[in-house]
């Protein structure tokens, strides 16, 4: 999904999904035109970053802990 999909899903601004990106939280594939392209894990991913952080977790912290399968990697086959 885009990221305006995918910060109308959440409620998160596309800056704060970027941010999230860099941070190395989720990752992304891009199209043919640049644009970024998230699977559904991306989702999942998010959400958990969110109860992470309220639950007291430093970003570092929420890095290390992620499951590697829910960082919202780009699976090719799916789109």
């Amino acid at each position: 999904m885009q990221i305006g999909i995918l910060a109308k899903r959440t409620g998160f601004t596309a800056s704060r999904i970027r941010f999230y990106e860099a941070q190395g939280l989720i990752s992304v594939g891009r199209r043919a035109n640049g644009y970024r392209i998230y699977s559904p894990a991306a989702l999942t991913a998010l959400n958990i970053i969110t109860s992470a952080q309220d639950a007291g977790f430093t970003l570092e912290e929420i890095r290390r802990l992620m499951p590697c399968d829910l960082s919202g990697g780009y699976d090719r086959a799916l789109y």
